[in-house]
């Protein structure tokens, strides 16, 4: 695809936020990275490397134009979980237990099992906004430590850190809706969680316990919100969404998830809407992780797109952090280490918070939304370098950027009266050299069973 067939395919130049909005931290290290010298930046087992960027960098195109966004949704950890010891965010080290304050634990590698995250946990933890009662969720004591109220340090996720300090930091990106990850994930293509406020569940002994959309088993339902109080509905829905706006101007689009049979499956959001799982779109534009690698490589990755792992890999509890980094890393550095580069904007994103404790309490926006703040980095040569931003953003702040900048159609139904996450960009700078990470050697053994 040119960029003349691309629409949207414009140098946009949003004005910078005031300095009241973000944070600035780290700026020689900036301005080494913006002028593509290369460094090594090393520690706890992970390393960055700029690479030298080619005399013409943006080859015959305006340095600026991005041309592909590519969503990695990560799963299950809060933003002080995650990032909660970052330099200049908003982060917390304490917890209060009633009036007493005690310090976030370590958190392991990989958990025991998975933390309660439903809407009543969520409830519970945030205690009408006194964010105090995550101790007392169901699974917060694992080996007997408090998992839910705990932390990693950098020495946990390095290269997450190394993200975050070398691109740029939201620390207040809260997940769509309190509760689990089939709302928030509906929420990152549709806009809008439509209502629905839990995981689908299947009827017991069900041999499609995986299956979360239109292929559920007879039997299945998901509870939904609605004027009328909680409804349980069959969970296939017929709303539109970003891929309907994308098909609809002739932008290409692809969704990258684990296949059916696997558990990351139930990640897989577009099989929960019935006008793209019943028809010709689900096969020409739905594939796994590995079409991904192959589309970066080829350099046929479309417009826009969306790329979730398997539970081994997708941070998910119980399973180890340092995998589901790794896999991170390798996809990033695909795209780093081709022409792509240069005219791409990745959105790193976690859905939920996963029980973890986060000490800001979320924005009400109805009884169920907002959900508690989860990390997201924007990695781009445009991104705003040690810089850790403001400004409130969720999954609507993406979809409206996507919306603008690809000239789509608004046929998706939500509220747009939000903050962009363009502002995390400064397309007139000169771009950021990639960061090429090494993957790092993870702790022996593991987390527990599949959480689905």
């Amino acid at each position: 695809m040119t960029l003349a067939s691309v629409p949207g395919a414009t140098l946009e130049r949003p004005p910078a936020p005031e300095d009241s909005v973000r944070t600035r931290f780290l700026p020689a290290a900036f301005g080494l990275m913006a002028a593509g010298i290369g460094t090594i930046l090393a520690g706890c087992g992970g390393f960055g490397a700029a690479a030298k960027a080619p005399a013409d960098p943006c080859g015959d195109m305006p340095c600026g134009v991005i041309k592909h966004v590519v969503i990695i949704v990560r799963e299950n950890h809060s933003f002080d979980n995650l990032f909660g010891t970052f330099p200049a965010a908003d982060g917390a080290t304490t917890v209060m237990q009633g009036a007493k304050r005690i310090k976030l634990g370590e958190t392991p590698d990989s958990l025991q099992t998975d933390i309660g995250h439903s809407v009543a946990s969520a409830l519970l933890a945030i205690d009408g906004g006194k964010m105090d009662k995550f101790y007392l969720i169901p699974y917060s004591m694992q080996h007997g430590k408090n998992v839910a109220e705990s932390q990693y340090y950098r020495r946990d996720i390095p290269n997450y850190w190394l993200y975050a300090k070398d691109f740029t930091l939201a620390d207040h990106y809260f997940s769509s809706v309190l509760g689990d990850s089939f709302p928030n994930h509906i929420s990152l293509v549709a806009g809008t969680n439509l209502g629905v406020i839990e995981d689908p569940k299947t009827p017991p002994g069900s041999s499609k316990s995986r299956y979360w959309g239109c292929d559920s088993p007879a039997g299945t339902y998901v509870q939904v919100a609605t004027t009328y109080g909680i409804e349980n509905q069959f969970p296939c829905f017929n709303a539109k969404t970003l891929v309907d706006e994308a098909d609809a101007a002739h932008v290409s689009w692809r969704y990258y998830a684990p296949p059916a049979g696997t558990v990351g499956y139930v990640w897989s959001t577009l099989d929960a809407f019935r006008q793209i799982r019943q028809s010709k779109l689900w096969s020409a534009n739905v594939h796994t992780p590995s079409q991904f690698d192959s589309d970066v490589s080829h350099g046929t990755l479309p417009a826009i797109s969306w790329l979730s792992g398997d539970w081994k890999v997708s941070d998910h509890p119980p399973a180890s952090i340092c995998a589901g980094e790794n896999w991170t890393v390798g996809k990033i550095n695909e795209i780093m280490r081709s022409p792509l580069w240069y005219h791409t904007m990745i959105i790193l994103t976690w859905d939920d918070f996963g029980g973890f404790y986060d000490h800001v309490p979320p924005p009400r926006e109805s009884a169920y939304t907002l959900g508690p703040r989860v990390p997201t980095i924007v990695i781009s040569p445009y991104s705003r370098a040690g810089t850790v931003f403001k400004k409130q953003l969720d999954a609507r702040s993406i979809l409206k950027y996507v919306e603008g900048l690809f000239h789509l159609p608004q046929l998706a139904t939500f509220n747009r009266d939000v903050n962009n996450i363009s502002e995390m960009l400064n397309l007139r700078q000169k771009p950021i050299a990639p960061v090429i990470l090494k993957p790092r050697t993870c702790p022996t053994g593991g987390g527990g069973s599949a959480p689905y």
